[in-house]
């Protein structure tokens, strides 16, 4: 039995929601390793990522990508909670900054969404999962997609495939299969 520990998978099944939801390709690489680092905080007992500073001393401290690119830092609305971003000024996701603290914090990019959640996949399991999602994702609206719906849903296979504390890869594609099935009959 195959199986992956659930962050990459929660990466993935966010990037394909952010997808479906209209964002491109690198802004949904972001949001999905944004949002799989919020849960992975939040599981460690981290709460909610910290709100904006208050003081410009504060704000000054926080990272904003080269000094060639005009960049804003923003919250972004999605699947029900506030990520913190860069947005370029045609309000294209950047990067997350979820967790950053100071300059020096890794935040969440194209690049570390390849590195610390597609890369955990072995085999053409990636594109396997990343094809059956989109397929589900297909037969909801994104008002149903845009809200607790991504979490929940997540939730439900992630304790119908449980192996331990990770999850079964075939039983997941079962179980996607099985809710395809089920929206096609309805």
């Amino acid at each position: 039995m195959a199986t992956l520990n659930r962050f990459p998978l929660f990466g993935l099944w966010t990037k394909v929601a952010a997808e479906a939801l209209g964002f491109e390709e690198n802004e949904a690489k972001c949001i999905g390793h944004g949002y799989a680092v919020l849960y992975a905080i939040r599981a460690q007992g981290g709460g909610r990522v910290p709100k904006k500073p208050k003081h410009p001393k504060e704000a000054a401290a926080l990272p904003v990508g080269k000094k060639d690119e005009p960049l804003t830092n923003s919250e972004l609305g999605f699947g029900g909670d506030s990520l913190p971003c860069e947005m370029d000024d045609d309000d294209r996701v950047l990067k997350c900054l979820v967790g950053c603290q100071s300059p020096k914090d890794s935040a969440q990019t194209p690049k570390s969404y390849d590195f610390n959640i597609r890369s955990k996949f072995k085999d053409d399991m990636y594109t396997q999962l990343e094809d059956k999602m989109r397929e589900l994702m297909s037969h909801y609206d994104k008002m149903e997609i845009a809200g607790r719906w991504i979490y929940r849903t997540y939730d439900d296979w992630k304790k119908a495939c449980k192996a331990g504390r990770r999850v079964d890869l075939e039983g997941l594609l079962e179980w996607l299969d099985e809710r395809i099935q089920q929206k096609e009959a309805a």
